[in-house]
């Protein structure tokens, strides 16, 4: 089924990685293993997503099923696209 709205009627879905996680149906053990890292590595990751690097964003959001833009760039994120010089994202 498509939706068909304007451009003005779009609606930006933004969700934490928590959230996004949990939409997804899976454990923080389960993404943790996904990644290869200890899932206590991943809970600091959901707790501070502002320290997670452009290349872990691109694994999260291929695991959960979500641009990493809905996920990492939200209103209250401070994850910057340029952080680290990678411009590419």
């Amino acid at each position: 089924m498509w939706l068909w709205m304007r451009k003005s009627e779009v609606i930006a879905l933004k969700f934490t990685l928590k959230q996004a996680r949990l939409l997804k149906g899976m454990t923080q053990e389960q993404v943790a293993k996904e990644l290869g890292i200890h899932v206590q590595t991943y809970r600091k990751m959901e707790k501070h997503p502002d320290d997670v690097t452009v290349g872990e964003a691109k694994k999260i959001s291929a695991i959960l099923e979500f641009s990493y833009d809905f996920i990492f760039f939200n209103d209250n994120s401070t994850f910057s696209r340029y952080a680290g010089g990678d411009s590419t994202v």
